[in-house]
């Protein structure tokens, strides 16, 4: 059936996980209070029922969905991922439990309600939703892959950042959005290449577009067209329900810190640039310096029997020390644990690859794993890197890069990092440079310390899928 396979089927499914979640929560609750842990004590009156309890969870549940709802959590995503809503989540979930603490105070003497399954409850339904949301977003990622649960889009404008929009679409099917084609009656020579996607160069048959192709969202992304020409086909569209993602002007200084405000009516929108100094910066160099003082001592048996093998297993210093550009473009040395042979580095130029025959025996098991990596947990002690930042590069490379990408420059207003944003979207090694300068600079523009707790939780994930 084709509503199985539809954006709006999952969305209901969201919906529906969400209630067996709470349900589920409500239920581990009371048997924690009531069967395995806290004791019901004795207050002159029988214990009430798990029915009552239950009974109590079903009629609460169109809060949940309220609050879920006002937090966006029912809102189309483009990036499925529990660690992009987690922080929503939580405040959904506390604010129901609050909600309800508050109620049953009035309503129901502690003998009929204990306020205990309550705060339990409230671990409990967190710990529960956000297991199902991590299984439906699987779910719907593998479905999206398949051509399933995404909007037919169409890219307004086929010039130079149509086309890159078209492109990242076509190479992200996880997005949601199953690209059409091209709206514009002047496309560029690049779109045209595209050869597959077709280019609809009449506007008169707009509407018709939108019926035959099924048209759920149009990315409006800087047509040729005169503004009232743009505003024109949007609100063509608007009959026929379909949404609008808009690639803003200046997108390259964007980020997510964007305040929308009036001017006598007129909207303007104001962005806040990031330099993670003052507090950001105290409390970013605070949770580098705690989080790797403790990867030292929890993995010092590794950097030992890694130290012992390298020494062991071939000639030549235990560390390798190479010159690479931090913050404000302030050379130092970064250190590895050496995993090719010594003076090999002299051989060849570059990234390394997976065969490189240059790699020792020890340096075949390091690499992959990234163990070789992990003594620049020192260069974060002191002070010359950051557990989560753009990755470093040699000066050579950089002044190479700055030449070519305009923005480059601005990925050294903060310390370079073990792993970025960059690397855990698989841009790493010899990736497209100014791709990843893109993500580097959007983390700049967007960093807070969940943004860092998020990038680390997910390198983690991607280490125990051998992924890193």
């Amino acid at each position: 059936m084709k509503i199985l396979t539809s954006h709006r089927f999952s969305q209901i499914s969201l919906i529906l996980g969400d209630f067996l979640g709470v349900l589920i929560g409500y239920r581990l609750a009371w048997a924690i209070y009531f069967q395995f842990g806290i004791r019901y004590k004795d207050v002159g009156e029988a214990a009430p029922s798990f029915a009552f309890y239950m009974a109590i969870a079903l009629v609460i549940l169109p809060l949940y969905w309220l609050l879920f709802k006002l937090h966006g959590l029912y809102r189309f995503r483009l990036n499925l991922s529990l660690l992009e809503v987690l922080p929503q989540i939580f405040s959904a979930i506390t604010e129901a439990s609050l909600m309800l603490l508050a109620l049953t105070i009035f309503i129901f003497p502690p003998s009929h309600y204990s306020r205990n399954v309550i705060v339990i409850s409230w671990v409990c339904v967190i710990f529960s939703v956000s297991l199902l949301r991590l299984l439906i977003y699987m779910l719907q990622k593998s479905g999206r892959r398949h051509g399933r649960y995404a909007k037919n889009t169409l890219v307004l404008g086929a010039g130079t950042v149509g086309v890159s929009c078209a492109r990242k679409l076509i190479r992200n099917p996880e997005l949601g959005l199953n690209f059409v084609g091209f709206l514009d009656e002047r496309p560029s020579r690049q779109a045209l290449e595209l050869g597959s996607c077709p280019v609809y160069d009449d506007y008169s048959k707009l509407e018709e577009v939108l019926e035959k192709q099924g048209i759920q969202h149009m990315v409006v992304a800087f047509s040729r067209d005169r503004h009232d020409k743009t505003v024109e086909l949007m609100e063509r569209c608007f009959p026929y329900g379909v949404d609008f993602t808009i690639v803003p002007r200046l997108y390259e200084v964007f980020s997510d810190r964007v305040g929308v405000e009036h001017i006598r009516g007129l909207p303007v929108v104001g962005l806040q640039r990031s330099n993670i100094s003052g507090l950001q910066g105290f409390v970013k160099r605070g949770m580098d310096i705690f989080i790797s003082l403790l990867l030292l001592v929890l993995l010092s048996p590794v950097l030992l029997l890694t130290a012992l093998a390298i020494k062991l297993d071939s000639r030549g210093p235990l560390l390798y020390r190479q010159i690479r550009l931090g913050k404000n473009e302030k050379p130092f040395e970064m250190l590895k644990f050496r995993s090719m042979r010594e003076g090999s580095d002299r051989e060849a130029k570059g990234w390394t690859t997976a065969g490189d025959t240059r790699r020792t025996r020890v340096g075949k098991v390091i690499r992959p794993l990234a163990i070789d990596e992990l003594p620049q947990l020192i260069n974060v002690i002191q002070g010359n890197m950051s557990l989560v930042g753009p990755r470093p590069e040699q000066p050579d490379h950089a002044r190479k890069f700055s030449r070519k990408i305009s923005s480059y420059s601005s990925r050294h207003r903060v310390r370079p990092g073990l792993t970025g944003w960059a690397q855990i979207n698989g841009l790493r090694g010899d990736t497209d440079i100014g791709e990843r300068a893109e993500y580097d600079i959007y983390y700049i523009e967007n960093w807070s310390p969940w943004f860092d707790i998020k990038i680390i939780l997910k390198t983690l994930i991607a280490f125990v899928k051998r992924d890193a």
